[in-house]
């Protein structure tokens, strides 16, 4: 049975601050543990393994990208402490953004 995915990424989250700021960084943890569980012996990342990477994706037996970012949108959303510096400048910008695409209740 897969681990609930929002467990698992405010687990990466928690202990690779630099998963908050990188989606593929993140990908790679969740991931990594995946692939680990999906084999019975232990295979290095690398380029001759992409075969096999790419028919676990397809056999469903590793995380959609999706859903790993899904997890980490709503993990941030609702815990500042998983939040990267990239989530606070992109929510600085954020006023300004609507401001421009005219959203009412803003200054013009």
């Amino acid at each position: 049975m897969r681990i609930n995915m929002k467990e698992k990424v405010e687990e990466v989250l928690r202990q690779k601050v630099q998963a908050r700021d990188n989606d593929f960084y993140l990908m790679y943890w969740v991931w990594k543990e995946e692939f680990g569980k999906s084999i019975e012996h232990d295979i290095e990342f690398d380029r001759s393994n992409i075969v096999l990477i790419l028919s676990l994706l397809k056999e469903r037996k590793l995380s959609h990208p999706s859903g790993i970012m899904r997890a980490r949108r709503k993990l941030q959303e609702e815990n500042p402490a998983l939040r990267g510096e990239i989530w606070k400048i992109r929510h600085k910008e954020q006023e300004v953004v609507k401001r421009d695409l005219g959203y009412k209740g803003f200054a013009q």
